[in-house]
């Protein structure tokens, strides 16, 4: 071991031996007090001073020589020392110094050893969010590399250690936290990760010491990774560290893990949890750790606000057995019984903060506090964090208040209006409302989250002592009564901390109204100088159009010129002298091409070629039409006139509906094959057009021809017909006789009443078309009688 190693020990003996005669001095002080309140009718003696005894801290309170007790001491003999609550201002009675009402069990005994730190190190199965925190203690420069783990001076790649801040409490059977850290010159010469370590690697483990701790406070304001892992060691037993970790690196909102009574692991069922996360103003030569969320440009430019975010944890355990055990009646319930545990039963209460400022609160406990029991130190140590946050808050909105409020000023100075008026060409102010304006929405979102937290968690069944897992209090005696009086102190503090952060809201909802207006009226100038701009630009636009229009003419005036000189420049023209054609050329090239583009150059110019040209166009389309269907139509009438030379002339118009599907049905008179089958036969002999506006159609008497290539029974190789059973009409002519149209042929009376009777002399071609339907879906042993 090497000297500095011997001198560091021998600080920390005599260290301990102060803190035992300062616990003895007090004992002593109690003693005296009480002396003085018995015998209140004695004579004083001559006061003496009493020597002080050493006081490892500063926080402490002063000591009190015989005269000063003396004088603060009434007539009735019993002291008249004011103790003030913490958090409420308010005297407290006497009853404070009964110790009853305080928690009497003292912590478990535990104790480490750096090699025990080295060992975890090295084969604790950490986590994504441990290696986050822990990941500069295992690079190749990093602690555990180094032969000593607590090496003095900076390390290298160290992240916070310039700025930490480790306080450490043990709280008597009193309910006195009293200061382990102090500043004397052994802990002066120590790192303060080795002087943190010496601190918290210990509980209760001399037992000659006559005062030993029923709870322990740990603050941890932003440790360095060292002490990460050695926090983890002491006290995972306690806590489930990884969660913890895991709360202070992952981004989410301010969130309480307080009723888990039913939880699998042991730890959380014993352990409360508050999880906070706002934000705040990177101090001064601080620098927030790399897995924070954070400002990270160096180069910072006018009116600009560096912002990190923070992140904490308040944890309790209660340590002990549990005093009830509760049946789980959660339908989907992993567990099937919880637990519950006594509010009297020693305590942790372990507060890691991660801010990089200056702004930590480092009075939050002293030596003139008292605690009752654990939850009272665990509410005392989260109103803090609320104030911590409050006052966080509240900074980030004067500056950024200040940021967006125009100075003084700008009442005087035309050229600074014109500039917050008129957007620059950085968008300068645009960026800065933007920023500010969602800055603000988002702190609103943190603060609303820490309300929630607080409301539905400190419920009145909690306050009250009712809950039936958080904190019950399970009879009405004088120490459950005493905490119920603390607890209606602290819920008063708790509502007026709440209630001023909805009035940050509030607020915070005014100034986000205020950028709005800023905003609009900025992009208002901005929109009203554009348009001037705009208006300038078109008529430079208009102006431009100008010039290229005279430059346009003249080039029109020269293009004739140009082409009738190319004309005449040719080889192939005449060589002689001859001037006048030259010149008649150029006047009847040159004159309509001036007037036409003179007369282009109007809208009335333009209007009227336009309408003369397109009729032009159209009449021109109208002729080609009437051209090209012309000579289709004159030989389509001569070839009806050469089919049928008696046919009425068509007075060169296309066939009616009747005729067309007349023309259709003489397509099916083919030679018949099957007498079996029906046929229709239509020819135009029995179709007469006595009008030219509408067609009669008369049916002949003559067979219907069979449109089958099958042979009709009984026909004979002659060609003749046979006639069918019953009907004494002649055959009908072959079908090689001509077809012909008459005018002439019209049915007989008999045939008229047979084509009425049966629905089929209509003349129209609607109806020669069903009949000729009629035929074609006839049976082949049936006759089409059309």
């Amino acid at each position: 071991m090497t000297s500095s190693s011997m001198d560091i020990e021998a600080l920390l003996k005599k260290l301990d031996a102060d803190r035992d005669a300062y616990f003895a001095t007090q004992q002593q002080l109690y003693a005296l007090l009480a002396n003085n309140g018995a015998a209140s009718n004695i004579s004083r003696p001559a006061p003496s001073i009493v020597p002080p005894s050493p006081r490892p801290n500063s926080h402490r309170v002063n000591q009190l020589s015989a005269s000063d007790i003396d004088n603060l001491t009434g007539s009735d003999g019993i002291s008249s020392i004011a103790k003030t609550s913490f958090v409420s201002g308010e005297d407290e009675d006497a009853s404070d110094d009964d110790e009853a009402l305080y928690v009497q069990d003292p912590l478990e005994k535990t104790k480490f050893d750096g090699e025990q730190l080295r060992s975890h190190l090295r084969n604790n199965d950490w986590n994504d969010h441990s290696q986050a925190i822990l990941k500069s203690l295992f690079t190749k420069t990093g602690r555990l590399k180094h032969e000593n783990l607590f090496t003095a001076g900076e390390v290298p790649n160290e992240e916070g250690a310039h700025y930490s801040l480790y306080q450490v409490f043990d709280v008597g059977n009193d309910g006195t936290p009293l200061p382990l850290h102090t500043d004397t010159h052994a802990f002066k010469k120590m790192p303060k990760d080795q002087a943190l370590w010496h601190l918290i690697k210990d509980i209760n483990a001399d037992p000659a010491r006559l005062r030993q701790a029923v709870g322990r406070i740990t603050i941890l304001r932003e440790p360095s990774p060292l002490v990460f892992a050695a926090i983890h060691l002491t006290m995972n037993k306690l806590f489930d560290m990884d969660e913890i970790f895991r709360h202070l690196v992952q981004q989410g909102t301010t969130t309480a893990y307080m009723k888990r009574a039913y939880d699998e692991d042991p730890r959380k069922r014993k352990s409360f949890v508050f999880s906070f996360e706002f934000f705040t103003i990177i101090g001064d030569d601080c620098h927030p750790m790399s897995w924070q969320e954070s400002d990270r440009e160096r180069e910072r430019p006018e009116g600009h606000i560096p912002i990190s975010r923070c992140s904490s944890v308040v944890a309790l355990a209660l340590v002990g057995n549990p005093i009830r055990k509760l049946k789980n009646a959660a339908r989907r319930a992993k567990t099937q019984y919880g637990y519950v545990y006594s509010p009297w039963s020693p305590w942790h209460v372990l507060n890691i903060e991660c801010y990089p400022d200056w702004k930590s609160n480092t009075g939050s406990h002293d030596s003139t506090k008292h605690y009752v029991n654990g939850p009272e130190a665990f509410l005392n140590t989260l109103l803090v964090e609320y104030k911590d946050a409050q006052k966080r808050f509240e900074e980030i909105c004067k500056r950024i208040g200040r940021l967006i409020t125009p100075p003084a000023e700008f009442m005087f100075n035309g050229e600074l209006r014109d500039k917050l008026l008129f957007e620059d060409k950085d968008f300068t102010y645009s960026r800065r409302y933007f920023w500010s304006f969602q800055t603000l929405g988002t702190m609103n979102q943190s603060i609303r989250a820490m309300v929630d937290a607080y409301e539905d968690t400190f419920t009145d069944a909690v306050w009250n002592g009712h809950h039936y897992t958080l904190w019950p209090l399970t009879d009405d005696s004088s120490r459950n009564a005493y905490w119920r009086k603390r607890m209606t102190s602290l819920r008063k503090d708790f509502n007026t901390e709440i209630g001023r952060l909805k009035d940050l809201m509030h607020d915070n909802d005014i100034l986000r109204k205020e950028i709005t207006n800023l905003r609009d009226n900025l992009f208002s100038g901005t929109s009203v100088l554009e348009s001037r701009k705009s208006v300038e630009q078109t008529e430079i636009t208009v102006q431009q159009g100008q010039n290229i229009k005279l430059l346009t003419l003249v080039n029109m005036f020269f293009l004739p010129l140009t082409f009738v000189t190319s004309v005449f420049g040719m080889t192939n023209m005449p060589t002689e002298a001859s001037f006048w054609r030259f010149g008649v050329v150029m006047a009847c090239v040159c004159v309509p091409f001036f007037l036409l583009i003179g007369s282009m150059n109007t809208n009335r110019g333009m209007r009227f070629w336009r309408e003369h040209v397109h009729r032009s166009l159209t009449y021109m389309w109208s002729w080609i039409t009437w051209w090209r269907g012309k000579p289709k139509t004159e030989q389509s009438d001569n070839n009806e006139s050469d089919e049928n030379p008696n046919a009425r002339p068509l007075n060169g118009r296309s066939l009616s509906a009747s005729q067309g599907i007349v023309e259709r049905t003489n397509q099916f008179n083919t030679t018949p094959t099957d007498s079996s089958s029906d046929a229709l036969k239509i020819t135009k002999g029995s179709i007469s057009f006595d009008q030219p506006s509408s067609s009669n159609v008369v049916l002949s008497q003559t067979p219907p021809n069979i449109i089958n290539d099958k042979k009709p029974e009984g026909r004979e190789k002659t060609g003749t017909w046979p006639t069918p059973a019953g009907n004494a009409q002649a055959p009908s002519p072959p079908r090689s006789a001509p077809r012909s149209i008459t005018n002439d042929p019209t049915p007989t009376d008999p045939e008229k009443a047979k084509l009425k009777e049966s629905g089929e002399g209509k003349t129209n071609g609607l109806g020669i078309w069903r009949r000729f339907k009629a035929g074609r879906r006839a049976e082949p042993s049936q006759k089409c009688d059309v």
